[in-house]
């Protein structure tokens, strides 16, 4: 499988090298938080090399850069082309999934006509693929499948505004729906290019993209709350504290009225955190994608020092 992409010969070259030297880094590494911080620098890379992507939305862009699925399709092939092909293709639906999901939430026809480019320019690149042209009715079927998250995304929106209250098992039906993008798109690609893919690496990327979920619901809860959006961390607090005088209080101390009331409810976000962790850590995997099972770890530790830091 040729490399190509829109850089010079010389610029696809050094970029290529720059790539092997930081898997061959990633490779030398068992400190976990050192991994992490060596996937951002080659994610940096990964998206400087395939600028097959305009920049008109660059921070819907720089959420569809995670090189989780390019390193286990490096690790399960040893083959730079194939993962760089699998890069791309989870990238772009990342992208038009992201792009969809502000369609939803804004109305704004803008995102659906750029989804509906980026939909269209994945089917021309499998086409050209002849052993993966099933991925095109693969893919618009699965997406099918995930759309239906925004028409319930809708119906949680609704029960907020109406001051409802949730309980454990709704907040984490609500995480683990959000979070099925992993499973059900971007683990099928794995599943088309991979000796070694089953169905139990799709549940621990499940899981991870949930824990990431909850981090993005950590870091958006003042612009949530502004936009009326569902967040998990809002759902736990609303138990304690209607929505309505969480949606009234100022910009500056929403999230320490929203804290304030999830801290109140029982720890349910920590006791989703914790079952997140150990389903991950439940579920057997071959062992070129034991890495995955070290980021659960990671994104677990990461969300439990923020809470607990909130609470203190």
């Amino acid at each position: 499988m040729e490399i190509t992409s829109n850089l010079s010969d010389f610029e696809n070259r050094v970029y290529l090298d720059k790539i092997c030297k930081s898997i061959r880094d990633l490779n030398s590494t068992t400190d976990t938080l050192l991994f992490v911080q060596q996937m951002v620098s080659l994610s940096a890379l990964l998206s400087s090399f395939d600028r097959n992507l305009d920049n008109s939305f660059p921070a819907i862009d720089e959420n569809a850069q995670d090189p989780t699925y390019f390193l286990a399709a490096y690790f399960d092939t040893k083959n730079v082309a194939e993962a760089l092909w699998v890069y791309r293709i989870v990238r772009s639906l990342t992208r038009y999934i992201l792009l969809s999901d502000r369609f939803y939430e804004t109305g704004n026809d803008r995102y659906a006509l750029l989804a509906k480019q980026v939909h269209k320019s994945i089917n021309e690149f499998l086409q050209s693929e002849s052993d993966a042209q099933h991925l095109i009715y693969s893919i618009d079927y699965l997406l099918g499948q995930f759309s239906a998250f925004w028409k319930f995304e809708q119906i949680i929106k609704r029960r907020i505004l109406k001051n409802y209250t949730f309980s454990y098992t709704e907040i984490r039906h609500f995480n683990l729906s959000k979070s099925s993008d992993a499973s059900l798109v971007y683990a099928k690609v794995l599943d088309a290019k991979l000796p070694s893919f089953n169905e139990n690496v799709a549940l621990v990327l499940h899981y991870n993209q949930a824990l990431l979920d909850i981090q993005d619901d950590w870091e958006d809860i003042e612009e949530d709350v502004q936009e009326d959006m569902p967040n998990i961390l809002v759902m736990a607090a609303v138990d304690n504290i209607p929505y309505n005088r969480i949606k009234k209080s100022k910009h500056d101390i929403v999230r320490k009225v929203v804290l304030s009331g999830t801290n109140s409810s029982g720890g349910l976000v920590s006791r989703l955190v914790n079952e997140l962790q150990a389903s991950s850590k439940s579920v057997c995997i071959p062992e070129n994608f034991a890495f995955l099972k070290s980021l659960s770890n990671r994104y677990a530790d990461t969300l439990r020092r923020k809470i607990s830091s909130a609470n203190s």
